[in-house]
């Protein structure tokens, strides 16, 4: 065996190795949480690259490396943040099917940093029916608590259509009537349910809007303290998480679940909420989409936000939408019905 055999075969079981042990300690243990600072098509250009070494290469054990590489390719592929289906959604794709219009949107801090005038013209664009925005809120910096602000009125003003309605850093807008705004215990989550439409008996849409805390940050891994908060914003998520879950398990309404979930390879979030909602990302015709950050390309290598659907609701169109250098999160964009679940 070469030297660059042994590399190869290494690397190969090593990254298959990697994948077995993320199936098993995502979300069991907090300190696994630091690789998600990894970007998600790793996921297949890792195994992809030594499945490409093991075919070139003339002497050694290749199909070893092969073998493994396979594995570690279908192991990940899941998890690499690209949607196979989009093809075949843009394929298909005619006259835009008619429903309701609903976008969600992290706002960066607000109009803190941003022309403000410039912000709510970019709000009415959007032309939504529902509203599901977060970081109603000013930075106090990444280790101290926002500052909290309260635009109720003008929102009132901006959206005369729209019943408004604010929660700490969440504003739901909605054309549709409010009938209940129930505390699910989550504070990171803000449940509004709507009835869609103005006759007696009605679906109703719950609207869950989410931004859960950053849990790893991208700095000095040396500073005094860090992992402990590691530590203690990945069981408040997990916490968090469960609440959410639970709730949308027991909820008789159509819903949808959207917003800022502040991961990157998704694996562990996606996984959970999967077992009570759909990915909206089934409906996306982009192949590789991401949200985040719009102000670095260097960066653009995540989908931080997220939308799930239950029954009842369903996706005919979802894309994310430029922001127009007004935060480093995109616009998540749906077209989608609601029918009373069977």
């Amino acid at each position: 065996m070469t030297t660059l055999d042994a590399v190869l075969t290494t690397g190969a079981v090593g990254w298959l190795l990697f994948q077995m042990a993320d199936r098993l300690l995502t979300n069991r243990r907090w300190w696994w949480a630091t690789t998600d600072v990894l970007p998600p098509p790793v996921q297949v250009v890792v195994p992809a690259g030594l499945l490409a070494g093991a075919a070139a290469t003339s002497g050694g054990p290749r199909w070893w490396t092969a073998a493994a590489a396979v594995l570690a390719l279908a192991l990940g592929a899941r998890h690499s943040g690209l949607a196979p289906r989009a093809p075949w959604n843009a394929a298909r794709a005619g006259r835009p099917a008619e429903g309701i219009r609903l976008v969600c949107w992290n706002t960066q801090h607000w109009d803190e940093k941003v022309d403000t005038e410039d912000f709510y013209a970019f709000l009415r664009r959007l032309d939504a029916d529902v509203y599901l925005l977060q970081e109603h809120i000013y930075d106090a910096g990444v280790h101290a608590p926002p500052v909290p602000v309260d635009f109720r009125q003008r929102l009132v003003r901006e959206f005369p259509g729209h019943h408004v309605l604010v929660r700490g850093q969440f504003v739901t807008l909605s054309r549709f009537p409010v009938v209940a705004t129930p505390d699910i215990g989550a504070p990171e989550v803000f449940r509004a349910d709507l009835r869609v439409d103005s006759l007696p008996g009605a679906p109703v849409l719950s609207t869950y809007n989410v931004h859960l805390p950053v849990h790893v940050f991208l700095e000095n891994p040396f500073r005094l303290g860090l992992y402990q908060e590691i530590k203690e914003r990945v069981l408040s998520r997990n916490r968090q998480l469960d609440q959410l879950i639970e709730d949308v398990r027991g909820n008789g309404c159509a819903a949808i679940i959207a917003g800022d979930f502040n991961l990157s390879r998704a694996l562990g979030d996606i996984a959970r909420l999967s077992t009570v909602a759909t990915d909206a990302l089934r409906a996306t015709r982009s192949l590789y989409p991401v949200s985040w950050h719009r102000g670095n390309r260097w960066l653009r290598w995540w989908r931080l936000d997220l939308a799930f659907t239950t029954r009842g609701a369903h996706v005919h169109r979802y894309r994310f939408r430029d922001p127009e250098n007004l935060s480093d999160h995109a616009v998540q964009e749906l077209l989608m019905d609601v029918r009373k679940p069977s």
